[in-house]
C-alpha cells in the first residue's frame, strides 16, 4: 500500500509540473539543472558562480526579465529574437545598433572556447590570451587596499548609482567576461544602474551579444562602423541610465569595494572625475600586482602621459593613507563622473579618433572649467597593461595621435602650445578640422586659462627657461633619430623642430628631449631617460668656445666621422672645428 502511494503522489506531481510549464507565459524560460549551484558570498543577488576554476560547477544562466534600452520597454514576446534596433542620435551624428536579441542562458566554458585563437598567444591581444582563457570568468585576487580602507564599514545606502560603460574592440572573449563578471560580483546591486557593452564593430558580433545571457542589467551597443574610443563611450553614455557614468577598459578586474569611494567623493564634489587606483595586471601571465597609491598622473611637453611621485606639499595635505589625491591628469581609462555635469562640460571631443590624447582633454577642461580630479586610495581596480596596441589604426598610430594631442594643444594650451610643437613637431601639420565650436564650449564654460592650471595645478611641471634650441654644425644638425638607446648622428637641418629640437634645463647642463637625455656611453652619444645625478648625462655649453663639455669626463661633444655622420666624445680641441657646435634658439 505504502508502495503504491508513493507511485500516485509521485505521479501526481509530474502532471502538475507539466501543467505548470505549458501554461507559463511566452518568452519565460525553464532551467532543470542536476549540476549543483554554488552561491557566491557577496551583498547582492548574482544569477550564478561562473567561476572556471571548477568544472562541475559550469552552468547556464536564467534570465527571463524583460529589457530595457533608452528608457524603452521591450516586449520579450514581440521581438524577434535576431532583431537589432538602428539608431541614429542628433548630438553623435553617427548610426549605431541596439542589440534587442533575446539571450536567455549563458554557458561560460563554450563562450571563451569560442573566442577567436592563434598559436602564439600573445599576438591577437598583447597579452598572454591562454593564460587569461585558463583563468576563466572570474577568479579571486588579493584585497590591494590599504588597510584602513577595509577599517571603515560605511552605510552605503544613500549613494547614487552608476552605470558601468565598458567599450571594446575585438576584445580576447575571456578578458571582457572577467571585466564584466568583476563588475557584478564585486558592486553591491543597488549601487549598479546597468551595463553598457559598445562594441566598436568587432569582427565577431557574439562576442557582446552573448554577453546579454548574463544579467538583465546588461545592455549591448553595437557600432556599424569603427568608430574609436570616445565616440563609442559617447553613445555608452547616451544610452546609460545611471545618475554616474562609469568608464571601464574591457580588460580589468574590480577590486574589493571599488565602486563606493568613487561614487562618495562624487557625492562631497560633484564637479569632479575620481579615478582609481590601477593595479597593472602583467601582460606575460596576467600576474595581478599591486600598484602604489602615492602618486599622481603627470605629463610631458610631448603630451605623454606619465606617473609622477607626490609632491612634499602634497602629502601635506593628506592626513591618512586613505585620504583622496589631487592629480592633473588622469590616465583616461577607468573614472566617474556625474552624467548631468559629463554633458554639461562638453563629453568628449567628437572629433578624436580612435585612441589617444582625450585624456588630457577631458583632464584640462575639468580643471580649467570649475571641475577638479582626484584618485582615490580606496578603489582599486586591476588592469592588463600592454606593450602594444593588438589592433591597428585606420590613419596609422602616429598620425591618429598626432592630429588628437593638436586638438587639445589649440583648443586648451594657449600660447604653451609651442612647446607641444617642439617636442612634436609633426602634429604642427595635422589636419584637425574645425575646433570653433570646443573653444565656443570653453568661452560658454567661462574656463581658466592654461597659465592658472600649470600655477594652480601642475606648478612642479618644468617649463624650459630657453624653450627649445637646435645644435648644428655647418648646416647639419644633431638628431636624436627618435630612438632610445641608439646612437645620436648628424643629418640635415630641416628647422621642423621633432628629432632635432633640444631642451636644455634651467643650470644650462643636461641636453634633452622629452625624457631623454644626451648621455655618454664609452666614446659615444645616445638617448638614455633622464636620471637626476647622472654624471654622463651633464654637458657645460660654452658659448665663447662653441662645445659641449663633460666635465666628468673631461671631453667635449665632436664629430667623429663626417662622412658617416656619427657623434661621440673626445678631448676638446678648441681650435678644431669638429667640437664647435652652433646653438640656435627655436
Amino acid at each position: 500500500m505504502k508502495t503504491v502511494a508513493k507511485l500516485f503522489l509521485v505521479g501526481i506531481s509530474a502532471c502538475l509540473l507539466i501543467i505548470y510549464i505549458v501554461t507559463m507565459p511566452t518568452g519565460s524560460s525553464v532551467l532543470i539543472s542536476l549540476k549543483p549551484t554554488l552561491e557566491p558570498k557577496t551583498d547582492f543577488i548574482f544569477p550564478h558562480n561562473l567561476d572556471d576554476h571548477d568544472a562541475d560547477h559550469q552552468d547556464t544562466i536564467k534570465i527571463d526579465s524583460p529589457e530595457i534600452h533608452k528608457g524603452r520597454k521591450v516586449n520579450n514576446k514581440d521581438q524577434p529574437q535576431t532583431e537589432e534596433e538602428l539608431y541614429h542620435d542628433p548630438y553623435i551624428n553617427v548610426k549605431y545598433r541596439i542589440d534587442t536579441t533575446i539571450v536567455n542562458t549563458f554557458d561560460a566554458k563554450e563562450y571563451i572556447k569560442n573566442s577567436a585563437h592563434d598559436v602564439d598567444p600573445m599576438k591577437l591581444n598583447s597579452f598572454d590570451q591562454s593564460r587569461s582563457d585558463k583563468i576563466g570568468s572570474f577568479r579571486q585576487i588579493i584585497d590591494s587596499r590599504h588597510y584602513s580602507c577595509a577599517a571603515h564599514a560605511e552605510d552605503w545606502s544613500y549613494l547614487p548609482s552608476s552605470s558601468i560603460i565598458m567599450t571594446f574592440y575585438n576584445e580576447a572573449r575571456s578578458a571582457l567576461l572577467r571585466s564584466v563578471v568583476s563588475v557584478l560580483k564585486r558592486t553591491p546591486s543597488h549601487l549598479l544602474t546597468d551595463i553598457v557593452l559598445v562594441d566598436d564593430c568587432s569582427d565577431d558580433p557574439d562576442t557582446g551579444r552573448l554577453l546579454k545571457g548574463l544579467d538583465p542589467k546588461i545592455k549591448v551597443l553595437r557600432n556599424i562602423e569603427r568608430q574609436g574610443l570616445v565616440r563609442s563611450r559617447i553613445y555608452g553614455a547616451l544610452n546609460a541610465a545611471g545618475e554616474v557614468l562609469t568608464f571601464l577598459d574591457s580588460h580589468i578586474e574590480c577590486n574589493v569595494d571599488w565602486l563606493q569611494p568613487l561614487l562618495f567623493q562624487l557625492t562631497q564634489k560633484p564637479r569632479g572625475i575620481v579615478s582609481p587606483v590601477i593595479d597593472p595586471i602583467k601582460a606575460e601571465n596576467l600576474e595581478y600586482r599591486v600598484a602604489s597609491s602615492n602618486i599622481k598622473g603627470g605629463f610631458t611637453w610631448a603630451l605623454h602621459f606619465t606617473w609622477v611621485s607626490l609632491t612634499e606639499k602634497d602629502n601635506q595635505k593628506r592626513t591618512k593613507d586613505s585620504d583622496p589625491i589631487v592629480t592633473p591628469m588622469i590616465a583616461g581609462g577607468l573614472f566617474s563622473i556625474e552624467k548631468k555635469w559629463f554633458f554639461e562640460s562638453g563629453g568628449y571631443d567628437m572629433n578624436m579618433d580612435i585612441w589617444g590624447g582625450e585624456n588630457f582633454e577631458i583632464s584640462f577642461k575639468n580643471w580649467m572649467c570649475g571641475g577638479y580630479l582626484y584618485i582615490m586610495p580606496c578603489s582599486r581596480v586591476g588592469h592588463i597593461f600592454r606593450k602594444k596596441h593588438p589592433y591597428s589604426f585606420p590613419d596609422g598610430n602616429g598620425r591618429t595621435y598626432s592630429k588628437n594631442t593638436k586638438l587639445v594643444a589649440e583648443i586648451w594650451m594657449d600660447d604653451y602650445k609651442e612647446l607641444f610643437y617642439q617636442n612634436r613637431a609633426s602634429a604642427r601639420y595635422s589636419e584637425i578640422g574645425d575646433v570653433s565650436s570646443r573653444r565656443a564650449l570653453r568661452d560658454r564654460l567661462q574656463c581658466n586659462d592654461f597659465q592658472w592650471y600649470l600655477d594652480n595645478v601642475y606648478p612642479e611641471l618644468e617649463i624650459p627657461e630657453h624653450k627649445y634650441v637646435t645644435i648644428s654644425f655647418n648646416n647639419w644638425c644633431l638628431d636624436s633619430f627618435g630612438k632610445t638607446d641608439y646612437e645620436v648622428g648628424l643629418y640635415k637641418c630641416h628647422n621642423k623642430g621633432g628629432n632635432q629640437s633640444w631642451q636644455v634645463n634651467k643650470s644650462k647642463s643636461v641636453v634633452s628631449q622629452d625624457d631623454l637625455c644626451l648621455t655618454i656611453r664609452n666614446k659615444i652619444v645616445v638617448m638614455k631617460p633622464c636620471h637626476n645625478g647622472n654624471m654622463h648625462q651633464q654637458f657645460e655649453h660654452d658659448e665663447d668656445l662653441q662645445t659641449l663639455y663633460n666635465s666628468y669626463n673631461d671631453v667635449c661633444v665632436n664629430v667623429l666621422n663626417f662622412k658617416s655622420r656619427v657623434v661621440g666624445v673626445g678631448k676638446c680641441n678648441q681650435e678644431g672645428v669638429s667640437t664647435r657646435w652652433q646653438i640656435t634658439k627655436v
